[in-house]
């Protein structure tokens, strides 16, 4: 069945159609990573994790989150800390609290996925949009610092040189 916006949010009272999903993928909109990894606990939490990486998560939380047994949550839990996908708080070993390690390129990975799977259930552009903001705020400044080390190394002969505005956009 396909979504459709109210009469009065639509642009000149016409009615706007969401397209729709495929009949033989409904039936994954509701999985984690929309099926594509099973469904199991440990998937899902992976995906809790990645819907909301900065809460600070108990093991609790993550039973009733994802409904799955105490020790299927520790054992999962464990795994996704030796993994790196998890920083475990140790100051209280009897009340640990886990939170994503937001700087694990896995998880970086596994965001652009779920931005990817949203895009193709609803069409919308989240992946594009999480590569220009990463592009942007990590890739860019790196590249603009690799290529005016570049420049100042080999033209180090030229000692009043300094790279042109034009020569750092068009290399960027």
């Amino acid at each position: 069945m396909a979504r459709q916006i109210s009469e009065e949010d639509a642009p000149r009272g016409e009615e706007e159609r969401i397209p729709e999903l495929p009949e033989d993928l409904v039936k994954y909109v509701e999985k984690p990573y929309g099926g594509l990894f099973g469904d199991s606990s440990q998937v899902k939490i992976v995906e809790e994790i990645v819907a909301d990486p900065y809460t600070k998560y108990r093991p609790k939380d993550i039973e009733e989150l994802v409904g799955a047994s105490a020790p299927t949550v520790r054992r999962v839990l464990n795994t996704l800390t030796s993994l790196g996908l998890l920083l475990k708080d140790k100051i209280d070993p009897q009340h640990p609290v886990y939170c994503a390690n937001l700087q694990s390129k896995k998880l970086l990975a596994l965001t652009f996925l779920a931005y990817a799977m949203a895009d193709d259930i609803d069409g919308s552009e989240c992946l594009n949009d999480a590569i220009r903001d990463y592009y942007h705020r990590v890739l860019k400044p790196e590249i603009y610092s690799e290529i005016i080390d570049f420049h100042y190394s080999h033209l180090s002969s030229y000692s009043n040189w300094q790279p042109s505005e034009e020569l750092l956009e068009n290399n960027l």
